[in-house]
Order: structure tokens, then C-alpha cells, then sequence
């Protein structure tokens, strides 16, 4: 991401380095007092609109007097690189890095851009934006199922808690989003039961407060900064936070429905998935009649993921989701697959699939036809050019073979399925099944995509994944029926190993 922005900026330069020169003033023999008259982006179209804040990465464009012979630049006293290619008396190009320590951090900092030339400084007043804020929870020492009292103290977690303004409580949220999930801009609540008694952890994670002379039995606290706002919701009683106990799967098929199971799943706000990665606002989450239970599918596939959480207004909860780290192979990046047997007429891909599943997050590998009685076929073998990355010191007792299964057809008595991993090692062992079923329900459920698990104990005597490790690197699979023939169409993606939680 870095290289892309990188070029991206050297891109920007060199488009406009024309546009800026033939805007800038010839004669940089000025020798006068340099002054900073404002800060407009590069873009061409905006070099009239002027701002006073700014965000770290961004390409900027001093505008004065007399900046030439420009020695050193500073912002929020920190010396700052830039190319004196790009500087003329009127006009200096610069990027704000991207390490870059903000007042929002350190409140002795001045903000502020300087200039040091060879004949004077210039200063200007300008504000680097931290992050926004946003709130985790909320908790008290409560009284039993007693209510918060005038003075007494609440602590509210998050994060980038820097440049707070004002905390307050409100019977109405400030921040609400259209039809469309968009975030909009924050509506000012019609009465503020202002906090003024609060403390900021040196993190910036942690406010604690003291509760207002007079405030309200349910709405919502607002944390309001330099940077942004952010609110969560309020009960003068003990509040409930979500808490996630399972998923359905932790790498869902694109489009399927996903559950999450658990409690005190009311008021749900949202689900975010990595970090703002993608957001799923609560009108497309269904809840069931006692809110044990939320069902979402994904609007597209993580790029990064790592996690998911599930956000409503007195909490939030979090669990592992689309964990790229923990993929053995999803056949279109990450491994590689050949066929293993000498029937290979029953194997099909993504293209030539004879009863394509509705959904599907790009290429999936299955097998299609009729078994004999007693007779089936063996493979595909997956190889595992990418080895999940989990610590050694993982028991092999707390991992999961985990990967989504689609079957077309009913389970036919007699169905017998095998998996063998860590072939040709003294590790290995066979793990015999009698079809393919559902994690959650354990039963087959044809027509849609079913995500399957394994114990890693199955497969091997083991104690530790850095033990196996070396060795993961295919997936043995056979299909048969001992007593009936069977028409198979069974689709397999995302062999993964997961870590219970």
C-alpha cells in the first residue's frame, strides 16, 4: 500500500510540476521578510480554496512571499523532507509524512508549519488531524442492578481519544447514516448533558468521568473531537455488551448467509470487518425473536479482514473472520491442485461445473458423477504451496481443519469419505467420515454452501502445530459408497486451519 501511494504521489507531482511552475512567480531573487499567506492542495482545480488542516500522507502546497532559498521546513516543530526542485518564492510542494507526531499526541507542540530561508522564517498556523475517535464500551462499579449516580465515575474505552472537546450525553444520536449505510454529518443533539469532570489515559484509550449533576436513563454518549465524533449507547443501568459466542463460518462463501450466535444482540449498529475494511450497516442484519442470533452476507470478499465486529449501541464484541494467514488453499491464489487418481473424467472447476452452486468467491475444485457400489475415487491432492502461519507452540488439540462444502445431491446411506494429511510421514493418519455436513447443524444440508470441520487431532498423534508444520502440504481426499450407488456433484473451497477461540 505504501509503494502504491508512493507512486501515486510521485505520479501527482510530475503531472502538475507544468501547472505550478506557470503559477508561480519567475523571480525567486525576493530577499524579503518570507511570509506564509496559506496551504491549497496541488490539484489545479482547487488552487484557489485554502485550508488550515491536514492528514499525514497528504501533498501540499505552501503559498507566500519571498520563499526562496528555503533551508529547512518544519511541522508541529518537526523537521520535515522536501525537494527544493518544487520550491520557488511563492510556492513550495511537500508531503506530510506519514510518522509524523500530532498535537492531538502531544499538546506542547506547536501547530503550526515554519519555513527557515536564508533570509528569515515564516510560521502559519496549521493543524495535522489525528484519527477519529470511536468507543468500544462503557462500564461503571455498579450498584447491583442500581442506577449511575450524580459524581460517580464511568470509564469509557476506545481508541484515539486525542483533542476531546466535549462529552456529553443526549437522548438522540448525532451520528446517522443513510439508506445506503453513508455516514453523514453529525446532527447537533437538541439538549448536551455535558461531562466536564474527565480524565484521558497517556494512550488515549481510556476517559474516565464523573457522572453530571442531571443526565438521562437511555440515549447515548458522545465523545466529540478535534478530529471527528463518536457515540455509544447509554443505559443509567448496567448495560449489556454483545458477546459472540460462534459463527456460522469464519470465511464464508461470497453471498451466503452467514449467523453469528451469542447474546444481548439488540440495538445492533453495525459490522465492520477489518479494519473499516468493509461496514454492514443493521438494516442488512436480521435478527431472530430473542437476539441470540444475527444473519449477514457479505457485500464482497475481505482483501485483508483479520477479524469481525459486531458493534451495537452498548458494545461491541469481536471474533476471527477471513484470517488469510490461516489459508492452505482457495485455488485462486494462495496453493495449487492436480489430480491425484486415475479417474480423472469426475473432476470440474469453477468453469465447467455441472450443478454451479448460486454463490461462489471465484474459483472452487468438486467432483461429479456415479459411484459403483464399493467404489469411488480418489483425490483431487491439494498441495500446499502456502503453509497457514500459526505459532509452534499452537496445541494441535485447539486447531481445526476447517473448508466450505457445497453438495447438490441428498447424503445416500453408505456414504464413506475419507481426508489424509501429512502423507508419507510418520504424522500422518486417515480420518474416515460419513459425509460431507454442517459444522453448526451436523447434518448434510444440500443446495447450499456448508462449512465443514475436522479436529487436526484426527490426522495426527501430534502435540504441537510446529511439530506438523513442515509437513502440511496436501490434502488427500476419496469419495465412495459401500452399499449404494450415489450421484455425487460435491464442491469444495477455502481449506484453512483455524485456531478455536
Amino acid at each position: 500500500m505504501k509503494k502504491y501511494i508512493h507512486f501515486i504521489s510521485l505520479l501527482a507531482l510530475c503531472l502538475l510540476q507544468m501547472v505550478f511552475f506557470a503559477a508561480c512567480d519567475s523571480d525567486d531573487s525576493g530577499n524579503g521578510q518570507p511570509v506564509i499567506t496559506g496551504v491549497r492542495s496541488v490539484e489545479a482545480s482547487k488552487a484557489d480554496s485554502l485550508f488550515t488542516d491536514g492528514e499525514r500522507w497528504q501533498i501540499i502546497v505552501l503559498v507566500g512571499e519571498n520563499l526562496n532559498g528555503a533551508k529547512e521546513i518544519y511541522i508541529n516543530d518537526q523537521k520535515v523532507p522536501f525537494n527544493t526542485t518544487y520550491a520557488t518564492s511563492t510556492h513550495i510542494i511537500l508531503t506530510i509524512p506519514e510518522k509524523l507526531k500530532l498535537v492531538g499526541e502531544d499538546p506542547s507542540l506547536p501547530a503550526e508549519i515554519r519555513v527557515v530561508t536564508t533570509h528569515g522564517t515564516a510560521t502559519y498556523a496549521f493543524h495535522v488531524n489525528s484519527p477519529a475517535p470511536y468507543m468500544i464500551s462503557y462500564g461503571a462499579d455498579w450498584d447491583g442492578e442500581n442506577p449511575l449516580v450524580p459524581g460517580q465515575e464511568i470509564r469509557i474505552k476506545g481508541e484515539n481519544f486525542y483533542e476531546v472537546k466535549s462529552i456529553y450525553l443526549s437522548e438522540t444520536n448525532p451520528i446517522q447514516y443513510d439508506d445506503d449505510g453513508k455516514l453523514l454529518d453529525p446532527v447537533e443533539p437538541e439538549v448536551k448533558y455535558e461531562i466536564t469532570d474527565y480524565d484521558i489515559s497517556s494512550d488515549f484509550d481510556l476517559i474516565t468521568a464523573r457522572m453530571p449533576a442531571q443526565f438521562i436513563d437511555a440515549g447515548y454518549i458522545v465523545v466529540e473531537c478535534y478530529s471527528g465524533v463518536a457515540s455509544l449507547g447509554f443505559r443509567s443501568v448496567k448495560p449489556e455488551a454483545p458477546v459472540i459466542e460462534d459463527i456460522s463460518s469464519d470465511m464464508p462463501v461470497l453471498g451466503e448467509p452467514c449467523t453469528i450466535y451469542g447474546s444481548y444482540f439488540k440495538d445492533v449498529v453495525e459490522i465492520i470487518i477489518g479494519k473499516n475494511e468493509i461496514n454492514i450497516p443493521a438494516k442488512d442484519i436480521t435478527a431472530n425473536e430473542d437476539f441470540t442470533q444475527l444473519v449477514f452476507a457479505l457485500p464482497k470478499l475481505p482483501e485483508t479482514g483479520r477479524r469481525l465486529i459486531l458493534v451495537t449501541e452498548t458494545g461491541r464484541d469481536t471474533v476471527e473472520f477471513y484470517n488469510k494467514e490461516r489459508m492452505m488453499l482457495d485455488f485462486d491464489n494462495i496453493g495449487a491442485m492436480w489430480w491425484g487418481g486415475t479417474d480423472s473424467g469426475h473432476l470440474v472447476k469453477t468453469e465447467n461445473a455441472g450443478f454451479a452452486p448460486a454463490h461462489h468467491s471465484g474459483v472452487y475444485c468438486g467432483i461429479e458423477g456415479t459411484t459403483q457400489i464399493g467404489n469411488g475415487w480418489w483425490g483431487p491432492i491439494y498441495s500446499g504451496a502456502n503453509i497457514p502461519d500459526l505459532p509452534d507452540s499452537t496445541p494441535v488439540s485447539e486447531i481445526e481443519f476447517r473448508y466450505e462444502c457445497y453438495m447438490h445431491y441428498p447424503l445416500v446411506e453408505g456414504m464413506d469419505c475419507w481426508f489424509i494429511m501429512f502423507d508419507g510421514t510418520p504424522l500422518s493418519k486417515q480420518y474416515v467420515f460419513d459425509g460431507y455436513k454442517d459444522r453448526i447443524s451436523g447434518t448434510c444440508e444440500p443446495g447450499r454452501w456448508m462449512t465443514c470441520s475436522i479436529p487436526l487431532s484426527e490426522f495426527t498423534d501430534a502435540a504441537t502445530y510446529g511439530e506438523v508444520k513442515e509437513c502440511l502440504t496436501s490434502v488427500y481426499l476419496h469419495l465412495c459408497n459401500a452399499v449404494n450407488e450415489q450421484e455425487i456433484a460435491v464442491y469444495f473451497d477455502n481449506f484453512r486451519m483455524y485456531v478455536k477461540q
